[in-house]
């Protein structure tokens, strides 16, 4: 059994909120967990650290995932979400068998003891940080393939590490990181980690540095929100249209006797290998010798071929440019209509919702008026520069899905077209304003001047966004006014200061308050991206 403290079982690896307010019962179960250890130290409305096993014993219990790091979070889920469809019978069955046994178990409120013990004590060898055969969602071949270990920062993915800059992390590179901080490292590599050179790795013949980026890189993931853990956990299973039909077993890394062939991964052929099993980075802890901190690690290449294809189903794909990806200057709100609909369509692009929410229509009308959605996802190239952070999370929206309400879903796909037109016609104002009082300087060096009015007009067309879908039958969204006040703000210094700044912003104005013929071109025929 490995040690509590590197057990991805009963060890910190998991950090989540307790729920506030719990009914006498409920209480009891989170002072039992709390006293056999598996939830320490938990009290309503606190926060916990905690295994897999204390998490899916007590999801009922605990409010929502805590974990303040984005990356680790976003890979997290998907993980967790495979562990809830094993222990709730979610990992079989298609069409309406599947929705049945959705709403028994949704019904039930809880994962059953006897089922989650069961499943976890038949690979519980397995489960260790640390193990020298089979450390948990690690390839301990690494130990002979890849000579030396990393330092402890290599691991950290925000501290500084080699030649790269420090991105958010302050800690130096070499400083330990505790042991319940590892695993959520280990899956963000999995998950998030860049193309270009790793560590040198020699396996059949092939010696590289080289690695392909992780596949939920730079991805905006779209995961669901119920009234509390366990909710979250049982709807982040997607339903089985999503899931591949290759033939061959459905096994996650913690179940299969053999370690995936690098040279060439194996496809994922259900559900469960389709959250677990997709990763282009290959990751081996090396631990203190109390086993407390992981000390160094190796982090190389996984694969040496690009993944099989494969749909993440938590992202909003798209016909062309594939899934959205996240960019800390665009609001989360502005996709929301491809969440809403069966497919949004711009131009000859469509964009099609997360098929996880694709059974949200049918889920119990409790249930589906409380879901929420939380998005997250890193701002990232397909190499090494990271940018920020994106988390958001959604007021309940389902109940607007286009199968639910096709009128409610159409009021906020035009709320969105009408919020993303008026910001592309104040961009267009804005850069005329420029361009004709500074002629024959760079396009570029005008953003400084656009871009901080055009940010401003899209944070304030949210809240008239929000009360479109709060009341999509109410009176008309207001973008086109708040555009204009945003025009006149950015524009009152050059209006005042000649007449002739005065004669260029009341012409550029002219499409922002509808009067004909005063459009013009901001620089050409160039395409306004906002």
């Amino acid at each position: 059994m490995a040690d509590r403290h590197s057990s991805a079982l009963s060890g910190g690896c998991i950090r989540a909120r307790v729920r506030e307010v719990l009914a006498v019962a409920e209480l009891s179960e989170l002072e039992a967990l709390a006293a056999e250890g598996l939830l320490p130290a938990a009290v309503p409305g606190g926060r916990v650290v905690a295994g897999v096993e204390g998490v899916l014993l007590g999801a009922h219990l605990l409010e929502e995932l805590d974990f303040g790091v984005v990356p680790v979070e976003s890979a997290m889920r998907p993980v967790l979400a495979a562990f809830a469809a094993r222990v709730a019978g979610l990992d079989s069955g298609n069409g309406e068998r599947w929705l049945d046994r959705l709403e028994e178990v949704l019904e039930r409120g809880r994962f059953e003891p006897v089922e989650v013990r069961g499943y976890l004590r038949q690979s519980r060898h397995e489960f260790g940080l640390y193990d020298q055969v089979r450390p948990f969602m690690q390839d301990p071949r690494l130990l002979s393939e890849v000579t030396e270990p990393g330092p402890a920062g290599r691991l950290a993915m925000d501290r500084p590490s080699g030649a790269n800059a420090m991105w958010s992390g302050r800690m130096a590179e070499a400083t330990a990181v505790p042991s319940g901080e590892a695993l959520g490292w280990v899956l963000a590599w999995r998950a998030f980690g860049p193309s270009g050179m790793g560590a040198l790795r020699t396996r059949g013949g092939r010696a590289s540095k080289s690695c392909k980026a992780g596949p939920a890189r730079s991805l905006l993931r779209w995961f669901p929100r119920g009234r509390n853990l366990f909710e979250s956990l049982v709807l982040s299973i997607p339903p089985p249209a999503s899931w591949p039909s290759r033939s061959g077993e459905d096994l996650a890394p913690w179940e299969s006797d053999l370690l995936p062939d690098p040279l060439a991964p194996p496809a994922p052929c259900g559900v469960v290998s389709l959250l677990t099993g997709r990763f282009a980075h290959a990751v081996l802890l090396a631990p203190s010798g109390d086993g407390a901190e992981t000390v160094g690690c190796r982090v190389a290449w996984g694969t040496s071929v690009d993944l099989p294809a494969a749909v993440d189903p938590y992202v909003i794909d798209r016909s062309a440019g594939g899934p959205i990806r996240a960019d800390h200057r665009r609001a989360m709100w502005r996709d929301v209509d491809a969440l809403l609909l069966k497919e949004r369509a711009a131009g000859k692009v469509t964009a099609r919702r997360p098929q996880v929410f694709d059974t949200a229509p049918d889920l119990p009308v409790e249930v589906r008026r409380a879901l929420r959605v939380r998005v997250l996802g890193w701002d990232q190239d397909k190499q090494d520069k990271n940018s920020a952070w994106v988390v958001a999370e959604t007021p309940p929206v389902l109940e607007l899905m286009e199968e639910r309400s096709p009128d409610g879903a159409s009021a906020v796909a035009a709320a969105h077209r009408m919020a993303e037109e008026a910001g592309s016609l104040l961009y267009r104002s804005l850069a005329r304003v420029w361009h004709e009082l500074n002629p024959g300087r760079r396009s570029d060096d005008r953003e400084g001047f656009v871009g901080p009015a055009v940010a401003a007009f899209m944070e304030q067309a949210e809240t008239e966004f929000w009360r479109v879908v709060a009341d999509p039958s109410g009176a008309a969204p207001q973008f086109r006014r708040l555009a204009r006040e945003v025009f006149d703000e950015a524009t009152l210094a050059v209006r005042s200061a000649t007449v002739r700044g005065m004669a260029t912003v009341q012409r550029a104005r002219g499409p922002l308050a509808g009067v004909p013929g005063t459009g013009g071109r901001a620089n050409g025929n160039r395409k306004v991206t906002v």
